[in-house]
Order: structure tokens, then C-alpha cells, then sequence
């Protein structure tokens, strides 16, 4: 295995059951309908009030993949700030990999409780496993990651397994 992902390995491993939790805010309506807009979901289950409620909801909700899709909750980093993969430190849960190219290697989502305007989210963020891979096109890791969302009732809103393809 090659020295950097060696080391990288090392360090994930390192993590493996630490857990961190970040209060995100909350979320507002505008929020999530503007994400559908923008994804291009117009369900009316998030825009409209009264065919929610005949639908059975207490008001509009947000679209599944709201929680999941949103990268970053506060404004961002600046540009330069950006690692050459374009990602910010804070995509690594709470591992530092200097020098890590990152890449998304598929998530598995399990929806809970529908988000609605006004809940207050936090998200619990784990390290799972870190495993060693060879492939033809070299050494990686595949850092396994569980994201808890949870609204300020402590209701359960999403659960999202991930892995990242570590470099």
C-alpha cells in the first residue's frame, strides 16, 4: 500500500466509534422549498400548506433528501480554503487527512420522521469502519461514516450510511 494512504489509514482506523455531534439550526420552509426548486422536486407536499394537511401532515415538509443533500449548513468556505478536491475539511466528519482526495462511494438513507418548518436539527456523526483496497487503479480506502439527524424532540428524521473513496 502506498505511504500516504498507509498513513491516511492509520489515522482513520485511529477514529473508528468516536462520534461527534453538531447542532445544524433551524430549518425553515424557505429552506427546503427553495432546495426543491433548485433540485427541481415540486411536489406539492413542500410547497403547499393545505395539500399537505390532506395528506395527512401538520403543515408542508421538506423533500427526503434535503437533510442528506445539504453539504454545509453555515456559508461556506472560501474559495481558497478549498482542498484540491474541492471539499473542506469538515467532509471528513472529524478525521484530518491532509492531502486526501475525496470521493463519494454511495450512501444508503433510511427516512424516518418527514422534516417540517421550524424543527431544530442536530446531526450525530460517526466513523463506522475504515477499509484497504486495491484497485487497478491503485490503493484506496473506504471510510464507512453514519450520519443521525434528529429534530429538537429528539425524533429520529434520517439515518445516512455513507462511504467515502479515500486517495
Amino acid at each position: 500500500m502506498s505511504e500516504p494512504v498507509q498513513d491516511h489509514y492509520e489515522t482513520a482506523r485511529q477514529c473508528i466509534g468516536l462520534e461527534e455531534r453538531i447542532f445544524l439550526g433551524t430549518v425553515t420552509a424557505l429552506h427546503f422549498q427553495r432546495f426543491a426548486q433548485a433540485s427541481g422536486d415540486l411536489n406539492p407536499l413542500y410547497f403547499d400548506r393545505e395539500y399537505a394537511r390532506e395528506a395527512g401532515y401538520e403543515d408542508v415538509v421538506a423533500p427526503p433528501i434535503f437533510l442528506t443533500g445539504v453539504l454545509g449548513w453555515e456559508a461556506g468556505p472560501s474559495e481558497e480554503s478549498l482542498r484540491q478536491d474541492g471539499l473542506s475539511d469538515s467532509d471528513t466528519a472529524f478525521i484530518k487527512l491532509p492531502g486526501a482526495r475525496l470521493m463519494g462511494g454511495g450512501q444508503e438513507i433510511e427516512y424516518l420522521t418527514p422534516l417540517r418548518d421550524g424543527d431544530q436539527v442536530t446531526v450525530w456523526r460517526k466513523v463506522v469502519d475504515v477499509e484497504r483496497h486495491q484497485s487497478t487503479s491503485g490503493d484506496l480506502l473506504l471510510m464507512k461514516l453514519e450520519k443521525r439527524y434528529y429534530n429538537q424532540h429528539g425524533d429520529p428524521l434520517v439515518i445516512c450510511r455513507e462511504t467515502m473513496i479515500v486517495r
